[in-house]
């Protein structure tokens, strides 16, 4: 696999950029490209970087100075051809050894991401901080050099590339937008660079509050981003599109629900969704959901959640079109307007949660299952849970990628068994208490309005 190293400078053609390229065309693995890209430097870069012969080094300069790295970062990236991708700072010497190893490791992890390094660090003869990949402490502490990691192509192309809007931090802030996106890290425990301390650093040039902290044993630095809300998707390398829905739900006969939950769901958000449906009853909904949905079948008998839920998703996942899937029960009553706008919301700020509103008027578990606790999403809080009962969830179409229900109960454990499956991946079960549902009549209400369609259903509980 091809890598593309796209470097950045700026003013240091007679200091440390030499052998910044010295050093990749010193590399032991030899399928590369170096893309150069100069920030409008004033001194004589161009004269520098022409005088090492080598054709797989490119040098591209920009007209007007960008005042930071990221710009330059996301032109070499557009530039660039290879299978991964990698991040130079010209203040930096890589390791002869550091392509070989990291693109061993990326080829022979296939669900990997992300590989990177240790850095050592000169001229004080110390190492950089190292460690394991944590996901949650990067929420705190960025531990990953811009220089350290290798990445594969669509891994920066999904995220839609370095945030040009800061000044620091740029890494740190890559690396949880990738996170929050669902991308894989994993460290090679090996010195892979060598980094230069300088006067004239960026860490030196743009100053930041830090402090040091016990629980550590380290120095903690303020970010000057947010890394629980900041939003995963830039527009440097993509076009941002509005996140597109897909809503699900199987109808049991009690037409007037699926009648009152579908006028519920336009009177209490404006985002626009398409329907899916199922009618696991009679069919006597067909004709009124074939007016209303972009899909929706019948057997014009009950196959279960299981079944039906599965036939929904095989029409959703084949569309192949959004981001998005919720399944909603036809007895769902929205009690706040908005609520999908502010659920996308916290999407495009965290692709891996599954979640779902508060739940009003349980009958067995009053506000849905325990919480595990608590945190914020931008300005909104969520709380977290390990389970989210069915009457609403959503979540990112990717996890219905490898999803499908098993369970054989026609009702079942159907939101236990997804639950699961969620917390397997990596997502986060979480309650959005700023949103609020709950079932239509409550459920002591609909078992005495519906009495032989819940004998109904708890025969079928028997059924396999």
């Amino acid at each position: 696999m091809k890598i593309s190293v796209i470097l950045s400078t700026y003013n240091r053609a007679n200091t440390y950029l030499p052998q910044a390229i010295q050093s990749v065309i010193s590399q032991t693995f030899g399928n590369w490209e170096l893309i150069i890209v100069d920030d409008c430097s004033t001194d004589n870069t161009e004269e520098v970087v022409r005088s090492f012969k080598d054709k797989r080094i490119k040098y591209h300069r920009l007209d007007i100075n960008s005042g930071s790295d990221t710009k330059p970062k996301n032109d070499g990236t557009k530039l660039s051809d290879g299978g991964y991708i990698m991040y130079l700072d010209d203040d930096v010497q890589l390791r002869p050894t550091a392509f070989r190893k990291l693109s061993k490791l990326l080829s022979t992890n296939p669900s990997i991401d992300v590989v990177y390094g240790d850095m050592w660090i000169r001229p004080v003869e110390k190492p950089g901080i190292a460690m394991d990949f944590d996901r949650q402490f990067l929420m705190v502490r960025n531990y990953i050099d811009t220089s350290a990691a290798m990445m594969r192509r669509k891994a920066i192309f999904d995220v839609g590339g370095w945030d040009e809007s800061l000044k620091k931090f740029v890494d740190w802030n890559l690396w949880v937008r990738m996170v929050k996106c669902g991308k894989k890290f994993l460290r090679l425990p090996e010195y892979t660079f060598d980094y230069y301390i300088h006067e004239d650093t960026k860490s030196n040039k743009v100053k930041t509050d830090s402090y040091f902290d016990p629980k550590y044993g380290m120095t903690m630095f303020v970010p000057t981003f947010d890394p629980a809300g900041c939003y995963i998707e830039l527009p440097y390398l993509k076009k941002l599109t509005d996140p597109k829905v897909a809503i699900f739900t199987i109808h049991y006969d009690r037409m007037e629900y699926s009648f009152s939950t579908y006028d519920d769901i336009k009177a209490t958000t404006k985002y626009p969704f398409d329907w899916y449906c199922w009618d696991n009853g009679d069919g006597l909904l067909m004709e009124w959901l074939e007016s209303h949905t972009v899909f929706c079948g019948t057997l014009r008998k009950n196959l279960g959640i299981t079944a039906a839920s599965n036939k929904l998703l095989d029409a959703i996942v084949e569309q192949d079109k959004h981001d998005l899937i919720l399944k909603i029960d036809n007895d769902v009553e929205f009690q706040t307007f908005g609520w999908l706008e502010d659920i996308v919301d916290l999407w495009k700020r965290n692709h891996m949660i599954y979640v779902s509103p508060y739940v009003e008027g349980l009958y067995h578990n009053p506000g849905g299952a325990i919480r595990k606790g608590y945190g914020m999403i931008g300005d909104d809080l969520v709380e977290v849970t390990r389970h989210i009962g069915g009457i609403f969830t959503a979540v990112w179409s990717k996890f219905y990628e490898k999803f499908r229900w098993t369970d054989q109960m026609k009702h079942g454990n159907q939101d236990i068994e997804a639950s699961h499956a969620v917390c397997l991946e990596g997502y986060m079960p979480c309650y959005y208490p700023k949103h609020r549902i709950c079932h239509r009549d409550g459920t002591l209400g609909q078992e005495n309005k519906y009495t032989s369609y819940f004998e109904r259903r708890k025969a079928e509980k028997n059924e396999c």
